[in-house]
């Protein structure tokens, strides 16, 4: 089983105006709404989470949400708990990524990762910043992983529509306008994330605005 590809325009559009709808409609007062019209979000207690170590992490206020992919092939056999349990090991420990080296870190390097099949894994605490082993500020900024490798993918209807989801949330909870949600590429040099996905950030924060010109 691999990723279905989005091969529908019109039906993935479709689907980002809806999702960016039902939130408009439910939502008078955007900036105070959470509870049950926050995305589905697999704890860090679910997927057994070991502790972080507080000492390797700067603290953060969130004002921007970056997007990252993972730029590796989807995994849709391998579960979302244990791509975060393998994905809070590699941040642990020293290493290396591809040419570049990477000192241990704190906790998972993002605060949310979104599978293959748009389930929503929570990682990193938002009151901390995320790392990177580019020159890429992390500080202050919201940083969401999406399964893939988006040079070579097209990303699944479902991590749209869960990504879409949870930007709208995020960006209402923290007041965070439409302007300050990019990819990572806008601010370091690299394809991240990827030219099949960069396309519909522009339409993710179209609901986004939709949602706070409520």
């Amino acid at each position: 089983m691999g990723t279905r590809p989005c091969h529908n325009r019109l039906l993935l559009t479709r689907a980002l105006i809806f999702c960016a709808g039902v939130l408009a409609f439910a939502l008078p007062g955007v900036p105070a709404f959470a509870g049950s019209l926050a995305p589905d979000v697999v704890p860090r207690a679910a997927w057994a989470a070991k502790p972080p170590n507080f000492a390797l992490m700067s603290a953060q206020k969130p004002a921007e949400i970056i997007i990252h992919h993972t730029a590796h092939r989807v995994q849709p056999r391998v579960s979302l708990e244990a791509k975060m349990r393998g994905l809070q090991e590699f941040a642990f420990k020293p290493g290396r990524v591809g040419l570049l080296p990477k000192p241990a870190w704190g906790d998972v390097p993002y605060h949310y990762y979104i599978d293959v099949s748009g389930r929503i894994g929570e990682g990193r605490d938002l009151s901390f910043a995320g790392n990177s082993v580019t020159a890429f500020d992390n500080e202050d900024r919201i940083q969401i992983a999406v399964e893939g490798h988006f040079e070579r993918e097209q990303p699944s209807q479902a991590e749209v529509e869960s990504l879409t989801r949870l930007v709208t949330w995020l960006a209402a909870s923290y007041g965070i306008p439409a302007s300050a949600i990019s990819g990572h590429g806008d601010f370091d040099q690299t394809t991240c994330p990827g030219k099949n996905l960069r396309p519909i950030l522009e339409e993710i924060r179209e609901a986004v605005r939709a949602v706070q010109a409520r």
